[in-house]
């Protein structure tokens, strides 16, 4: 049983019944849609038959009512329709098992997700309802536009002959008085005159004077831009003079120890006299 004969089977049941029970995959429904506004409330859709797929399990005798379709399409006994059946929908199974999808000439596509729920998406022009044949969307434009131009040409024609609705109505009808002569039409009474609109005065935006930037003279320049004078004695100069210093005391440190066996008698000589001398000898 090939895939096409399955979808033709499906399509001819469906049209005639709310439901067609398939075994062992799943149940086709079809439910009435109401008359719906497009996406941008311009058309008025006519109401329609929605078809729609929900997997469940479903027993053999069931689904006799497909079997006995698939004997009167195909001319087969009941068991080769069971046997014919069966290898299709698990053909059916395998494709949607693998590749996620697969096509029902006809009728639209059977989709499966990574949970592998199946469900069903009909074509775009799947018509399963016989009862709406000759229903066709409705503009909502064109009918507003038939109407304006009904009013725009009755008003036109007003305008035209300067006659108002209410007078047409007078003009039409001639009643006799009690003399049995026709009474004569009153006077039209003068139009009011139509007053030109006034629109308001626009005043131009006045824009706020901007003053041109100053710029400052060549001497200001230059008595900016001259670098003031850097002080005698900088930080850097006293940190100069104060490690200069501690080295010469380092020095005369070292000199002093070194030194001071051979530096004594000199020493002596400038602190002490000669008798203190002789005295400290003793």
């Amino acid at each position: 049983m090939e895939i096409n004969l399955f979808s033709q089977c499906i399509k001819e049941l469906i049209v005639e019944n709310d439901r067609v029970d398939v075994p062992y995959l799943g149940t086709f429904s079809a439910e009435m849609m109401p008359a719906t506004y497009s996406d941008r409330q311009t058309t008025i859709d006519p109401p329609y038959r929605k078809m729609s797929f929900h997997k469940q399990p479903v027993s053999l005798e069931e689904g006799r009512l497909l079997l006995n379709k698939v004997c009167e399409l195909a001319g087969v006994s009941m068991e080769q329709a069971g046997v014919e059946l069966g290898w299709c929908l698990s053909r059916l199974s395998s494709e949607l098992e693998g590749r996620k999808i697969c096509k029902l000439p006809g009728l639209g596509v059977m989709r499966a997700n990574a949970r592998n729920e199946y469900y069903f998406v009909p074509d775009d022009k799947l018509d399963i309802w016989p009862d709406g044949i000759g229903f066709e969307p409705v503009s909502m434009k064109l009918s507003e536009k038939v109407e304006a131009a009904g009013s725009d040409s009755g008003a036109d024609a007003s305008e035209r002959f300067g006659v108002s609705h209410a007078q047409r109505g007078s003009l039409s009808e001639t009643p006799e008085s009690s003399t049995g002569q026709p009474t004569t039409a009153p006077e039209s009474e003068p139009m009011p005159e139509v007053k030109p609109e006034v629109k308001p005065e626009v005043k131009p935006e006045v824009k706020p004077e901007v003053k041109p930037e100053v710029k400052p003279k060549l001497a200001e320049f230059e008595r900016v831009m001259e670098p003031e004078p850097e002080p005698v004695f900088t930080l850097r100069t006293i940190r100069l003079i104060l490690i200069v210093l501690l080295v010469l005391v380092v020095l005369f440190i070292v000199a002093s120890y070194l030194f001071t066996d051979a530096m004594s008698p000199i020493l002596d000589r400038l602190l002490y006299t000669r008798e203190e001398l002789e005295l400290l000898r003793r």
